[in-house]
């Protein structure tokens, strides 16, 4: 009886909780004032948080020197403006250069693939099947019709999305600006965050708490550093394909291909699709080397690389990962795509915790009795 009611209790909360989220939806203008607060908070902790596990390894290192934590989080600070100076005056100029290109080529590239599409699809048509030409056989479908009204789409998505990034530009170096700051403070006490959380919570559930933290913490560092270390790797190694085999606007597509390939196993496929559309618009041949390239790099990741980092594969099935994946980017963008693995990392740790803490509890219970 006592189980039974308690699991009414807690059955009742949630019920009341989610009564009182309906309502407020149903307020107008209460809802509006907390996203924006929320969005302002959100995207700077979470990049915070994914520089302090970059950093951290840094950090200790320099702490076993002897240097006080202050003063090495300003060096390390003053290791990322050298950084950033460097990449300011080498690299951007390039970089804008070929995204400004690529902006006011981009209708003219689209006429381009929709040429080189059309004369593929010619060639094709002219093609025999069982001495019957592909272009006599009715399939009821207007084929090269149909790819340019999704070529049209595509393009107009493309213009709209770059739109918009230049229109949040303001917002995202506000946003940003207020990272190094919540950095900062991070790095200096993060010993004292866990020391003072692990304060909070009742004596008899600290080591539960102690060892889900832990696993937590090692989770994320391997998993935001390794992804960081393999997705540079790979990204100069299809620099250097690209630049060998001629790809248009090289850099900006291998930003896009590192970007992406924070993405665990679909990230490859949607950062090598720009390659591969501005590689067909080029030169239909350059396809192919295109391919072999980013194939390459991907057996130096997969056979080389990540067992030595990772040691193993992600404990997480593919299969979930593409369903987590696909959810995620209905729901929050590109940017839950980016933060729904790392998500899922915590919430599985947390919740095989409890169910450890759960059946202990319950043996303890059954050696009582």
């Amino acid at each position: 009886m006592f189980k039974s009611d308690h699991f009414l209790r807690i059955a009742l909360h949630m019920i009341a909780v989610l009564i009182v989220l309906f309502l407020l939806t149903k307020i107008p203008g209460i809802l509006a004032p907390l996203k924006a607060a929320f969005s302002l908070v959100f995207f700077p902790v979470v990049l915070a948080l994914f520089l302090y596990y970059l950093f951290r390894p840094t950090i200790r290192k320099l702490d076993q020197w002897k240097i006080k934590r202050p003063w090495s989080i300003l060096l390390l600070y003053a290791a990322a403006v050298g950084v950033f100076v460097s990449f300011a005056i080498w690299v951007w100029p390039i970089l804008r250069s070929q995204f400004l290109n690529f902006s006011d080529n981009l209708p003219q590239l689209a006429q381009n693939f929709s040429d080189q599409l059309q004369m593929l699809l010619f060639q094709l048509q002219e093609q025999e099947i069982w001495g019957t030409r592909i272009n006599d056989i009715d399939v009821g479908i207007d084929i090269p019709q149909q790819l340019s009204g999704y070529l049209e789409n595509f393009i107009n998505s493309i213009t709209t999305s770059l739109s918009n990034a230049l229109s949040v530009a303001a917002w995202i170096f506000l946003v940003v600006s207020t990272v190094p700051m919540i950095l900062y403070f991070m790095l200096k006490d993060d010993r004292k965050g866990y020391a003072f959380l692990l304060k909070t919570v009742p004596v008899k559930y600290r080591p539960s708490f102690r060892h889900a933290a832990r696993d937590i913490d090692t989770a994320l560092s391997s998993f935001i550093v390794g992804r960081v270390f393999l997705a540079t790797c790979v990204g100069v190694f299809d620099l250097i394909g690209f630049l060998i085999v001629g790809v248009p606007y090289p850099l900006l597509l291998i930003l896009f291909i590192i970007l992406t390939d924070m993405i665990p196993y679909i990230g490859v496929y949607l950062g090598a699709l720009p390659a591969l559309i501005v590689g067909f618009i080029d030169a239909p041949s350059s396809v192919i080397w295109i391919v072999v390239v980013i194939a390459a790099g991907q057996m130096l990741r997969n056979n080389l690389l990540s067992p030595i980092i990772y040691g193993s594969a992600l404990d997480i099935h593919p299969l979930t990962t593409v369903f987590l994946l696909l959810s995620s980017g209905a729901i929050g963008g590109f940017v839950a795509i980016l933060i729904i693995i790392p998500l899922y990392m915590v919430v599985k740790i947390v919740v095989v915790h409890l169910y450890r803490y759960y059946r202990s509890s319950k043996v303890k219970q059954v050696d009582l009795t």
